[in-house]
């Protein structure tokens, strides 16, 4: 009986054995967690992705892979102008492209898609801290009616989108803000047109850390990815710095004057309260029609527009003796908010950049422009602009 006993103790005691180890089998291996990850968001169902600029920014990103720093994963996120595919989420290594997920196509252009993908990224690919590249068509800080679903709200309202052109869906900046919140998300570079604005970097201030980004139109080959990469998946300051420089110096080299065309800057979004303040005390003493004498405008050559030089702008209106210490304030807060910023002579061999000091911004002659293009949704219209609003 004993015998008996001690033999069915024994087998029992094995099942069990068996019994966890099946179970730890079965269960999902943790991740390993690397010093960094980066996501480029890449929203390429439009005619950047149709011409061929997607495919040829895979290639650099392949060359830059090699140097890639230990302990960081490079993520990409790709949206692509066949409607019939479906968006992927894949890592990209040394040995080719690891899938990860995939997504039903025409939604990418929305905070909900937006804020899933950079949620998967982390499950996937987890860091103690994060970079996100944004990569499509892009028009600053424009907000064109055009809500979470891509439905006009109003159909006298031309501007295309924010950033993103996801076929016929757009994202606003203000979708954008509410996809980025509490993501802790260390920076964004945006490898898009227009979104280096005073009211994109102010809608995004509470959002990212550092925001990098150009005033004016970008190129459509975008950044260097093979020279920027390893830079990016680092990720601290100067590498931003050295980064925003690379891109630089990478169209200022052209040749052809016509190629030689590039702005583009580093913010600090920590300085940008600081900013607003001295701005805003600055259009409370001061009338709306720009009194410069020479305007530069990141997108045409008017005395107004959506993109004029920032603080050329507000320089010009402090330009009295009664505000040479809000100017010096002004200033101040600008040396603590654009951390670099760098731009060839002209955009095109056609625009003249006069002054420019990493940010543009709306300006306008009259009141009623405020409202243009939904602008009041804005933050930073609403707590610094309203402040020109003034007879």
């Amino acid at each position: 009986m004993k015998y008996f006993a001690k033999i069915l103790s024994i087998s029992l005691f094995i099942a069990l054995v068996i019994g966890l180890n099946s179970c730890k089998s079965d269960e999902p291996k943790p991740v390993e967690k690397v010093q960094r990850t980066v996501l480029v968001y890449m929203i390429a169902s439009n005619s950047l992705g149709s011409n061929g600029f997607a495919d040829a920014d895979f290639a650099e990103m392949a060359a830059g892979i090699s140097n890639k720093p230990a302990n960081s994963r490079w993520i990409v996120y790709y949206a692509s102008p066949v409607k019939t595919e479906d968006a992927v989420l894949f890592e990209l290594t040394a040995e080719g492209r690891k899938q990860l997920n995939t997504y039903t196509q025409g939604e990418s252009a929305t905070s909900s898609r937006m804020s899933k993908v950079i949620d998967d990224m982390k499950q996937f690919a987890p860091a103690d801290s994060y970079g996100l590249i944004l990569w499509s068509h892009a028009s600053g800080w424009q907000q064109d009616g055009i809500d979470e679903y891509g439905t006009r709200s109003n159909d006298n309202l031309i501007q295309p989108m924010s950033f993103g052109v996801d076929f016929d869906k757009r994202m606003n900046v203000t979708n954008l803000a509410k996809a980025l919140a509490g993501k802790g998300i260390d920076y964004v570079y945006f490898d898009a047109c227009y979104m280096g604005t005073v009211e994109v970097a102010y809608e995004l201030r509470n959002a990212v850390k550092y925001i990098v980004g150009s005033p004016a139109e970008t190129p459509a080959p975008g950044m260097p990815y093979d020279q920027n990469l390893p830079l990016l998946l680092r990720g601290n300051k100067d590498d931003l710095i050295q980064a925003a420089t690379n891109t630089f110096d990478y169209y200022n080299s052209k040749q052809l004057l016509d190629e030689r065309s590039c702005t583009i800057s580093v913010i600090d979004t920590d300085g940008l309260d600081e900013l607003a303040s001295a701005t805003r005390e600055i259009y409370k003493l001061t009338p709306l029609p720009h009194p410069g004498s020479k305007v530069t405008n990141y997108r045409g050559n008017t005395r107004q527009g959506y993109a004029i030089d920032f603080a050329e702008y507000v320089r010009a209106l402090a330009d009295e003796d009664n505000l040479t210490e809000l100017r010096s304030q002004f200033d101040l807060a600008m040396s603590k908010t654009v951390l670099y910023c760098n731009a060839t002579e002209k955009m095109w061999n056609k625009y003249p950049l006069y002054s420019s000091n990493g940010l543009s911004t709306y300006v306008f002659n009259y009141a009623k422009d405020f409202d243009d293009n939904g602008y009041p949704q804005l933050k930073w219209a609403q707590d610094v602009v309203k402040a020109h609003l003034h007879d």
